[in-house]
């Protein structure tokens, strides 16, 4: 409890710009806490898009295994994947 009211206190002085109120150890501590926030934020938007992508393909609105097989038939007169509309 006590390092929350810490890095609430490092973030009230970020925000009023009284950077010379934090100390090393709070900054370190406010650091540490920051990554392990950032990183459990890029796990839920990669598991995000993971689903959403699996979503798409079961749903039909992409089929991901003509994407994959692009790197294998890169030819000039192989066929294109999708038709796009011209407007």
């Amino acid at each position: 409890m006590e390092d929350l009211k810490i890095v609430f206190g490092v973030i009230k002085d970020i925000i009023t710009l009284n950077f010379d109120a934090i100390t090393k150890q709070e900054w370190e501590l406010f650091q540490g806490y920051g990554f392990f926030a950032f990183v459990v934020f890029l796990v839920v938007v990669l598991y995000a898009y993971w689903y959403h992508l699996y979503r798409a393909e079961k749903k039909g609105e992409r089929n991901y295994e003509k994407y994959a097989n692009l790197a294998l038939k890169d030819d000039i007169d192989d066929s294109i994947l999708e038709n796009k509309r011209s407007i």
